[in-house]
């Protein structure tokens, strides 16, 4: 009898079905109330956009941020040492409409705020498609062990430890959305389940 160890693949490719907009304000100015001030206007702002954005349905989930204002001290170019105080905070937006991002984006960004997107599936769409990888990457594995049992010249008798190799992985999509609509690309994200296999042969 000799034993068959193989790697099973699943993989798919399915397109973004939500973005999560981080817009981070920080606000530097050598009065720390100035600086406390204007953070806050700014936060309050895209504070604003948010709550709109899941009123109108656009976005199915927010979050707000603390601000925070810290001391920086800085030297310029002739040695001179210098302190201001930076206010910051950030607010997330979660987006079912992604054909709003690119408008969204560009509104966070007019009220001041530096803006990155993660792009992700829903929860639904992930565990199912991860449980059908499951079988496709078991397949995989069965058909790996049959071509090497037949190459030597025996056939495949039972399946003997069957493991997933890393888990399902389901990176997100990171990038930067901005500029006229006609220019997003939304992207794909990448569903992957992989197993290890020992199959007992004749």
């Amino acid at each position: 009898m000799t034993t068959i160890t193989v790697d099973g693949l699943g993989e798919r490719h399915l397109v973004a079905e939500r973005a999560t907009l981080t817009a981070r304000v920080a606000i530097a100015h050598a009065n720390r109330d100035r600086s406390m001030d204007l953070g806050a206007a700014v936060h309050s702002q895209l504070a604003g956009s948010a709550v709109r954005l899941r009123e109108a349905a656009a976005a199915t989930w927010h979050s707000i941020d603390v601000l925070t204002t810290n001391a920086r001290v800085w030297t310029d170019k002739d040695g001179n040492k210098h302190q201001d105080h930076v206010t910051s905070g950030s607010v997330r937006i979660k987006l079912a409409r992604l054909d709003l991002v690119a408008d969204v984006v560009a509104e966070l960004s007019a009220i001041g705020a530096s803006v990155s997107t993660d792009w992700t599936l829903t929860d639904a769409t992930r565990q199912r498609t991860i449980r059908e990888l499951r079988i496709v990457a078991v397949q995989d594995a069965q058909a790996k062990a049959d071509d090497f049992a037949a190459a030597l010249g025996t056939s495949v008798d039972r399946v003997a430890t069957l493991r997933e190799s890393g888990g399902p992985a389901m990176p997100a999509a990171r990038g930067a959305a901005g500029g006229a609509r006609d220019e997003l690309t939304i992207p794909e994200i990448t569903v992957r389940v992989a197993v290890v296999a020992e199959f007992d042969t004749h």
